[in-house]
């Protein structure tokens, strides 16, 4: 089966410099919320600019703390990846 995926931009308040984001939907359903890292001093410079996983729902739910990608396509494919692997093992995304 094949899964219809988009990201649509929003802002987030993070109460920080970060606020650029998107919702990724899979099949019309809210799976994540990404949001992009600003260059800040305080930070690793490898994660500026990259999409870190601010909320993950049901297969998206965060397999890790530190997950980030380096652009919403990457976080679009990886959310994808994940609601197929769920269908595949007979679990539904509702």
């Amino acid at each position: 089966m094949r899964h219809t995926s988009r990201c649509e931009p929003l802002l987030v308040n993070t109460a920080g410099l970060d606020q650029q984001g998107c919702l990724i939907l899979v099949n019309n359903q809210l799976v994540a919320v990404i949001v992009r890292i600003e260059r800040d001093e305080h930070l690793d410079p490898e994660l500026w600019e990259r999409w870190f996983l601010e909320a993950g729902f049901g297969p998206c739910r965060a397999p890790t703390l530190n997950s980030s990608f380096a652009s919403p396509a990457e976080a679009l494919d990886w959310a994808r990846q994940q609601v197929e692997q769920r269908a595949r093992e007979g679990l539904t995304v509702n």
